[in-house]
This record gives structure tokens, C-alpha cells and sequence, in this order.
């Protein structure tokens, strides 16, 4: 099974996502560390993750993290991108600052756009739609791809360690690949970790997206892992041990290694300079987690090295596009955008395709199947105004006690009262967006 961040498939088959490629199931126990959990967390919207624990760690205990997510300015802004924004927002409702990056090289890469049209969708529709749906400037960053040195700088080093045939097997590349094309995941490394090179140093950083991004994310992990100097791991004789990866200055960096453990309270230490490491009665994730962050500020500040943390990502199921199949910016018919004119919008949502029977008789006697239904996840995703709404929208749909008509004129009217609030909240905020880009 091949995960293509550019293609079209809607990967509906979560529980074999998960299996195939590892990813953890997201639910209370996960979402349970913030104070207000989002309803796209509560509604199974989000529904895997990788490390998540390291945010939730630093939630819980108050401590820095960050999330970083990018958009490419391919199109205009759709419901399915409202998503992403919304979980962003929400994290830093919850104390998170925000990296987020506008994809322009992608854009030229991928899509041949020119970095005027990149740029000009990129303002006009993401900035601009951000700022209208709550995201607060004053803790948020946007930037270029293209106006970020340090961003390039990064993904050049990065590709010291990468090779083809790692790009080949995580994307399918080929050798008609252009290189511009295969330069992209590294742009997009260095995006989700230079906020760690910043003042503040390695921290968790939390990347929510779609799970046809999790390519990027296995990549990002994997780079972050070979530019450390030390290793924490669990050994099989019990406890933690720490391993110095380099054969150069070992000495040096087991003394930062015991220093950082002495500074993190830690007891009686055991070291072993012929095999590099150094051990200590510790056990479970939750220290393995709490010395790799201290050996990881410890690289960055006194020991050369970038010190990066493994970033940790959510995967939010895909919103059905309104003829079926995955909502594209590329294609008008499947998708509601954030700012077209409302009557198109009422127009799609009504000869979209549903979960129901052929008939009204049939439907009432029958019932209907809302989790096949792209108007039910209209109410999942984004109308339901509390979840005893959404339950009652689910059960009356099942139990055919609901017809589509009635159903699709509800939503109507929901989504045209919710567009014309947006583009008053757009209109209010436009005056912030010529100047909220990072200019570097």
C-alpha cells in the first residue's frame, strides 16, 4: 500500500492505515490532556497519531510546544482545509504557538504554478481565511518557503543523509521524477523542524494533517533521529540507556549525558565507555521521553549539535467530496469553498450524493446510512451545533425518520448562515493580512 501526498485517493480504510503503517488510535486518552477538547477531537475526526505523548507531556505540565502545519496554495480554501485550520486554532487555544508555512516552492514544484499565483492564492485564501476563522497573530507565524533561508539551509543539510532510494520507497519516485519534485519533502523537513533551531530551542512540535501526509511525517522523523548525537533508549536488561552515536569526542558526550541526568534528578548512573553509553535506573516511556527532551536542549546548547526532537503528528480522516470520493480544490463540483458565492455553495450541497434510499418510502421503511452520506459529514465536520445535534441528525437519518430533502435543506441553511458570518469576520480582519507574512 503506497501513501502519494500529491494523488487523489481518500484512503477510507482507517483501521488498515493504521495497521499498515503504524499509527496510533486517537481518542479520550489522547485528547483528554486539553482543557477544551475540539469537536473534531471528540467526533473521531482526528483518529491516529505518532508520539503524541510528547505534546501531551508538555500540555500537562505547561511546559513550550509548538504546531507547525503548511498549506499549499493550490486552490481556493474548502471546507476539508477549514478542518485543519480550526485544529490548529484550537491548539493554541491551548497554549501552542503556531509555524505556518505557505508553500509556494511546493506550488512551482508540483503544480507548476508561478510564485505570483502561489503567493496571491496564499493570502487571499489561506492568511486571510485563518484570521477570519479565530487564528490570533500575536503567537503565529506565517512565512514563504521560497523567502526562508534558514528553512533552505536546513533542507540542504538534511539531504547529506538522505539518499534516492529513501525518497524512491517512502513516494514512489521514479526516474522521470523531476528534482525540484524530490527536493520538496526536504523543504517540507525543515518546515515541521526549524522552529526548533529558533531561541527557544527543541520542543515538541505537533504536525496535524491528513494521513496522505504521513510519508512526510515517517521522513521527518527518521531525519530527525539520524542528526542526534545521543540516543535514549529502553535496555534489555532493564532501566534506560543512553548511547553516544558519533565516534568522535565520545568522552564528551557521555559527561553531557550524566550531567543532564544529574540535573533531572536522577540517581546512580552506569557507564560504560567501550560501548558508548551510559545507564540508569529509569524505566517507562514517560521518563524516556522526559531525558530525550533535556539530551536534546543539551545538544543544541553546549554540544554542536541540532538536538531535535521527533516531531509528533495527529491524521484527520478526509471529508467526502459532495459527488463522492475525496473533496479537491481542483475540483469544483466535490468541494463548498470558504468564499464563493453562497447560492453556488446552496446549490452544490443540494445535488450532492447521499447516503440515502431511492425512494421515501423505501428510506422510511429502511432507513438510511448517514456514515456513507457526504452531507452527514457535513454535519460531523463543521454544522452540528453541539453533539446531541449531531446525534439526532445520525439516528433520525438511520432510522428513516429523516429524508434527505429536509436533511440537505437543514444544512443549508446552517452552512449560508455560517458563510455570511465568515465573510463579515473576513472583512473585519482583511486590514492585517498585506502585513502578517514573516518577511524572512
Amino acid at each position: 500500500m503506497q501513501i502519494d501526498p500529491w494523488g487523489s485517493s481518500a484512503y477510507q480504510d482507517y483501521a488498515r492505515l493504521r495497521t499498515e503503517f503504524g499509527i496510533a488510535p486517537f481518542g479520550q486518552p489522547e485528547w483528554s490532556a486539553f482543557r477544551d477538547p475540539h469537536p473534531l477531537f471528540r467526533r473521531n475526526v482526528v483518529f491516529g497519531h505518532r508520539d503524541f505523548e510528547r505534546v501531551a507531556d508538555a500540555v500537562k505540565g505547561h511546559d513550550p510546544w509548538s504546531v507547525m502545519t503548511g498549506f499549499m496554495p493550490s486552490g481556493d480554501l474548502h471546507l476539508g482545509h477549514k478542518m485543519v485550520l480550526e485544529q490548529v486554532i484550537a491548539h493554541q487555544r491551548e497554549g501552542a504557538d503556531l509555524h505556518l508555512a505557505l508553500a509556494d516552492f511546493e506550488a512551482m514544484a508540483a503544480r507548476g504554478f508561478t510564485a505570483e499565483k502561489a503567493h496571491r492564492i496564499a493570502l487571499d485564501q489561506y492568511v486571510h481565511n485563518a484570521l477570519a476563522l479565530g487564528l490570533q497573530p500575536e503567537r503565529a507565524e506565517f512565512y514563504f518557503q521560497t523567502r526562508r533561508t534558514r528553512v533552505q539551509a536546513l533542507a540542504h543539510r538534511f539531504a547529506e543523509k538522505v539518499n534516492w532510494s529513501q525518497l524512491a520507497a517512502l513516494y514512489g519516485f521514479t526516474g522521470s521524477t523531476s528534482m525540484a519534485h524530490a527536493l520538496a519533502p526536504l523543504i517540507q523537513a525543515a518546515d515541521i523542524l526549524h522552529p526548533q533551531t529558533d531561541a527557544e530551542g527543541p520542543r515538541p512540535i505537533l504536525v496535524p494533517v491528513g494521513v496522505d501526509q504521513d510519508p512526510h511525517i515517517r521522513l521527518t522523523r527518521d531525519i530527525a533521529s539520524d542528526w542526534r548525537l545521543l540516543s535514549v533508549q529502553e535496555h534489555k536488561e532493564g532501566g534506560l540507556a543512553i548511547y553516544v552515536k558519533p565516534d568522535e569526542g565520545v568522552k564528551a558526550l557521555l559527561d553531557l549525558a550524566e550531567s543532564v541526568l544529574r540535573d533531572l534528578g536522577y540517581g546512580e548512573t552506569k557507564r560504560n565507555e567501550g560501548y558508548k553509553e551510559v545507564r540508569v535506573r529509569a524505566g517507562g516511556k514517560n521518563d524516556l521521553r522526559r531525558i530525550d527532551l533535556a539530551l536534546a536542549r543539551a545538544e543544541a546548547k553546549s554540544a554542536g549539535g541540532l538536538g531535535l526532537v521527533r516531531p509528533s503528528a495527529t491524521f484527520h480522516r478526509f471529508q467526502t467530496g459532495l459527488t463522492g470520493g475525496k473533496m479537491s480544490s481542483s475540483k469544483p463540483e466535490t468541494s463548498i469553498y470558504l468564499t464563493e458565492d453562497p447560492k453556488t455553495a446552496e446549490k452544490k450541497l443540494k445535488a450532492s450524493v447521499t447516503g440515502g434510499k431511492q425512494t421515501a418510502e423505501e428510506q422510511r421503511r429502511l432507513g438510511a446510512e448517514p456514515d456513507k452520506c457526504p452531507v452527514y459529514e457535513l454535519y460531523l465536520y463543521h454544522l452540528a451545533k453541539d453533539d446531541s445535534h449531531l446525534a439526532e441528525v445520525h439516528d433520525t437519518c438511520k432510522s428513516g425518520a429523516r429524508l434527505c430533502g429536509g436533511c440537505k435543506g437543514e444544512a443549508a441553511t446552517l452552512l449560508l448562515s455560517w458563510m455570511k458570518a465568515h465573510k463579515e469576520k473576513r472583512d473585519q480582519v482583511a486590514h492585517l493580512v498585506p502585513s502578517i507574512v514573516s518577511a524572512n
